[in-house]
């Protein structure tokens, strides 16, 4: 992840879209895009899942087995396109040379926002999606939650959960499916 933000910025370009009338990058219609291009065909996933400094626990599943629902409500959460969103987020636009991309970046501008950051990396030729990361927290009143979620088209989905509890250990979750096609 930190390759995305170390890379050089270029062209860098920040607007106030607080006026206008629309909305902003939609996870939703994404993950609906990609269900919809990639529905039926059958490849392979290796889960991996690691909690807190213990063991990996890595299984192989298929994409017609897999439960989808519980990977995409983690993403789901995260969903900025509601017209009240605008405004609330500082949208920054460049592009990376380095690996030919072009970024947009949105950054709550209100602390209590769930939704943190979002990044979409676009290829600058083919104009497709070559990576997704998002950052949420939040706080339930009894404990603190970071969420941190990756997205590479067809390659690798990580989910990143660390939740802090008023009372008892911090726990860090991190769960992977790699697609092997």
């Amino acid at each position: 992840m930190a390759v995305l933000f170390s890379s050089c910025k270029e062209d860098s370009n920040t607007e106030d879209f607080s006026d206008i009338k629309g909305n902003y990058f939609s996870v939703r219609q994404y993950a609906l895009d990609q269900w919809n291009t990639f529905y039926g065909e059958p490849f392979l996933i290796v889960k991996t899942v690691r909690v807190n400094d213990g063991p990996y626990d890595s299984s192989y599943t298929t994409s017609d087995t897999l439960n989808w629902g519980k990977i995409f409500e983690e993403f789901f959460k995260t969903e900025i396109s509601d017209r009240k969103y605008l405004g609330k987020y500082k949208f920054t636009q460049f592009d990376d040379k380095q690996d030919d991309t072009h970024n947009f970046f949105y950054e709550a501008l209100e602390e209590d926002l769930y939704t943190r950051q979002l990044l979409i990396s676009i290829n600058m030729y083919t104009k497709k999606v070559k990576g997704i990361y998002i950052k949420a927290a939040g706080n339930s009143g009894m404990d603190d939650r970071e969420v941190k979620l990756y997205y590479k088209p067809m390659k690798r989905i990580q989910v990143q959960v660390t939740e802090t509890p008023t009372f008892g250990e911090k726990v860090h979750t991190v769960s992977e499916w790699e697609f092997i096609r």
